[in-house]
This record gives structure tokens, C-alpha cells and sequence, in this order.
């Protein structure tokens, strides 16, 4: 207590010495506060779901014949043919980002919204707040679930919290919707970075999009991107073993389409050559990951640096300054 009071005085005689010790030090642990936070939610950070270790992401490598969209995207068929007959997953879901025209109480607004299938709920372990979730019962029949799921974050920003909101009618790109419930709090969704403001069944893909935009029954669309959960004791490598027969026999059966009668036989073999990766996904699938993570991880040394400094500096003007203690 003796020595603590006598800092406290020592500063207080000397508001210079502490404001330039205190601005160091300030700005060294500021520094390295924003960036480790950015580190730690792009780069660090689980996703808050059930078992989040048990959550991969699927990827075509190699040639594909027809269109894509983003990355990691397949069909959503090849979505559906993985879904009944995998034997490595417990299950999966797909999911689809896109903007989307919101009207509600007259406004009409442009919002981040998110297509999902109908186990993208459940398989994930995340309930609802109010209301209810989809469940794979949202999945029966295209364009027969005209439901919406609201973000904790924008019920809260655009509707105020009011629980009554359930069973509203909204309207999303000129079709009616009704909401059907609020996520949890706390969940953004699985890509870090990007956070959907409401999300709707992707069996609603094609009354909300143009026909021709990656129609949800077209083999050659590639636009989702599909998640699933290991069953317990399977390893990335044995998921991705158990799914390349699969995979083929799916690529075989497209190769004889229609679509493929112009294609010529060594754009065939090279289609046939695909295989199927297993990526972790207990992270989530982040673009901003892949583009930044690096320059962070720089960043994040650079200001550890700038604090060391900054110590350093406050410890040589302590020194400076003990020889006033001799006494």
C-alpha cells in the first residue's frame, strides 16, 4: 500500500511523465484489441452451433461442364442425390446468398437475404427466439413454402422486437411471404463476415429468381453451397473416400443428359475426372477468411510489435525517472 500510494503521487506531481505513459500504452493495447478482434472472428472463431468440429464443406475439383457461381457451389440436385444416399454424413443442408427486395409496412428496402434448405436448422442445432425454424417438412415441394425466417438482429432493427411479427405477410422481390419465426440470438449464419438479414426455403428459388438464373432442377447450375455433419468416428479422409463412388456414379449418369450431346469426348473425360473434397467447415465457409487472413496475421504481428514499443518506451521512462528514488 506504502509503495502503491507513493505512484500514485509520484504520478499525480508529474501529469506529463503519466499522460505520455498512459497515452503508450493506450494505443499499443488499442491497436492490438481491433486487430486481434478481427483475427479472432474472421480467423480464430468457431461457429456458435451444435458441435461445430462435426461441420464440413463439399467441393468439386476439377472440370466442370455448365455454369457456376461463387465457390464451393454445386447443383441442387447433386444437393438432393448426396442428401438420400450418402453413407459418411448424418446430415446435411445447402444454402444460397443473394439480395433480396424487402417491402413491409410500405418501405421497400434492399436486404442480405439466404436460401436454405429446409434441414439448415436443424442440422446446425440452432432454435428459434419466436416463432419456429424450417424443418426438412420445408423441403416437400418447389415453390409450395412461401415462409420466412427473420435474424435476431433485424427483428430487432427493422421490427423492433415485436413478437407479433409472426404470421405477418411481407413481401420479398414481388412474391408474398409470411414470416414464420426469429433465429436465436448470437447466430449469424456460416460464412463469418456476412450476416443474412432473413432467410427463406430454397425450394422458393424459383419464384424469387428469374427462371433461367440457376433453375433449383438444372444439373449444369452450380450455385449452393452444401454442408454436412460427420457421423460419429468418420475422419475428413474417410468421408471423402466414402463419397468419391457416389460422385462418380452421379457424374456418369449427368454425362448421358442432353446438355452434354454438343459436349465433345475429351471435354466428357475430363468432367468424368472429377473428384469430390471434404473441406472443415467448423469455422464456416468465409471468403473474407481466404482474402484477408494472411494480411491479418501480419497486421496482428505489426501491432504486437507497435506494444512492445510502447512498453519499452513507458520502462525507459521509468528509468529515466528512478534515480529520483535513490533517496
Amino acid at each position: 500500500m506504502h509503495e502503491l500510494r507513493y505512484a500514485f503521487r509520484t504520478l499525480r506531481k508529474s501529469p506529463l511523465f503519466a499522460s505520455i505513459a498512459v497515452l503508450s500504452l493506450a494505443l499499443g493495447i488499442g491497436a492490438n484489441t481491433a486487430i486481434f478482434t478481427l483475427v479472432d472472428q474472421l480467423i480464430l472463431q468457431m461457429l456458435p452451433v451444435s458441435h461445430p468440429e462435426e461441420l464440413v464443406l463439399l467441393t468439386g475439383r476439377g472440370t466442370h461442364y455448365g455454369s457456376n457461381t461463387g465457390g464451393n457451389a454445386l447443383s441442387y440436385p447433386m444437393y438432393q442425390d448426396f442428401r438420400d444416399r450418402n453413407q459418411v454424413f448424418s446430415a446435411m443442408f445447402c444454402r444460397y446468398v443473394m439480395d433480396l427486395s424487402l417491402n413491409a409496412d410500405g418501405r421497400t428496402e434492399i436486404i442480405n437475404g439466404e436460401l436454405v434448405s429446409g434441414n439448415y436448422f436443424p442440422v446446425l442445432g440452432v432454435g428459434a427466439a419466436v416463432g419456429r425454424v424450417f424443418t426438412a417438412a420445408d423441403d416437400l415441394y418447389q415453390g409450395g413454402h412461401p415462409e420466412a425466417v427473420l435474424s435476431y438482429g433485424f427483428w430487432i432493427s427493422r421490427f423492433g422486437g415485436d413478437r407479433n411479427v409472426i404470421g405477418w405477410r411481407i413481401v420479398l422481390n414481388g412474391y408474398p411471404i409470411t414470416i414464420v419465426g426469429v433465429s436465436r440470438q448470437g447466430f449469424d449464419g456460416v460464412e463469418p463476415g456476412f450476416s443474412p438479414q432473413i432467410r427463406v426455403p430454397m425450394t422458393m428459388k424459383n419464384v424469387l429468381t428469374p427462371q433461367n438464373w440457376y433453375n433449383l432442377n438444372d444439373r449444369r447450375g452450380r450455385f449452393a453451397q452444401v454442408f454436412g455433419r460427420l457421423k460419429p468416428g468418420m475422419t475428413l479422409d474417410a468421408a471423402k473416400a466414402g463419397l468419391q463412388p457416389l460422385f462418380h456414379e452421379i457424374l456418369n449418369m449427368e454425362v448421358q443428359e442432353k446438355a452434354f450431346a454438343r459436349a465433345s469426348p475429351d471435354t466428357k473425360q475430363a468432367f468424368l475426372k472429377m473428384w469430390m473434397d471434404v473441406l472443415p467447415a467448423a469455422k464456416g465457409r468465409s471468403e473474407l477468411r481466404r482474402q484477408f487472413s494472411n494480411p491479418l496475421l501480419a497486421l496482428m504481428a505489426i501491432v504486437g510489435l507497435v506494444l512492445l514499443i510502447a512498453c519499452s518506451n513507458v520502462a525507459n521512462l521509468l528509468g529515466a525517472r528512478s534515480p529520483a528514488r535513490r533517496k
